[in-house]
């Protein structure tokens, strides 16, 4: 798989059919794989902790954000389209429905998975959702919940719990998981749930899907301030590098 490095970051150039066809074709081989979807958010918390760093060094990383794919432009990289968490999953879900595949959703607000579950479950028939469970866990729960998850034995296991727990709690677990693909999915629960509204088609072309959900939610301007100094810190190495 050809990478593209952003900030240290080595994100996957596949486009987004690319991508699907390829993770399909690990889940038919079993090839266990983390999949993380990362904006300039994660890149920045991989820049500033070595510990998280190194997962995604192990991680088969996409392009969920288009600062990412602006940052390869101005680094003369190639990668050239976004890869969103949503859009992978509904991908993902479509082929599930066709094949059958199991599917195990772990995070979100009890409500939430719940809502998030029926959602899928109406959309997509064919494929089985065997298992889900909320964000809402202990540590002495953890290995119960493993042995649940390995159990139920899913195709696909979708990790909601927001950057950068669930891929911490991935990376913890890697080593007794089975399941071949384990993508973590943030907020994308609260979307199929509809207690989060994506962003209409015109600000998605016009790419400013960031500015609609700050809008709609100014709670999350602290996180926000990830861009500026991301922006920064691209400026810093494209400069650099003269």
């Amino acid at each position: 798989m050809k990478e593209a490095k952003i900030l240290g970051v080595s994100f996957s150039t596949l486009g987004f059919n690319a991508t699907v066809s390829d993770l399909v074709a690990r889940v038919e081989a079993r090839q266990r794989t983390h999949v993380v979807t990362a904006n300039p958010e994660v890149v920045m918390i991989a820049k500033e902790n070595a510990g998280f760093q190194s997962i995604l060094d192990q991680a088969y990383v996409v392009p969920d954000g288009i600062g990412i794919v602006y940052a390869a432009k101005m680094l003369d990289k190639p990668l050239h389209e976004r890869v969103t968490g949503v859009e992978l999953v509904d991908a993902l879900m479509k082929e599930a429905d066709r094949q059958g595949w199991k599917v195990f959703l772990l995070g979100a607000s009890p409500d939430v998975n719940r809502m998030a579950a029926a959602r899928l479950e109406k959309d997509f028939p064919g494929a089985k959702i065997v298992g889900r469970r909320d964000g809402y866990f202990s540590a002495d729960e953890e290995q119960l919940l493993i042995n649940e998850i390995n159990a139920a034995s899913p195709d696909l296991l979708f990790v909601a719990m927001g950057v950068p727990r669930q891929e911490l709690w991935i990376a913890k677990h890697w080593s007794q998981l089975n399941t071949p693909i384990v993508i973590g999915i943030g907020g994308v629960f609260d979307v199929l749930a509809g207690t989060v509204k994506r962003a209409p088609v015109l600000w998605q072309k016009l790419h400013l899907e960031w500015l609609y959900r700050l809008l709609r939610q100014p709670s999350r301007w602290k996180r926000q301030l990830a861009i500026p100094r991301f922006v920064g810190a691209v400026l810093m190495e494209k400069w650099g590098k003269r």
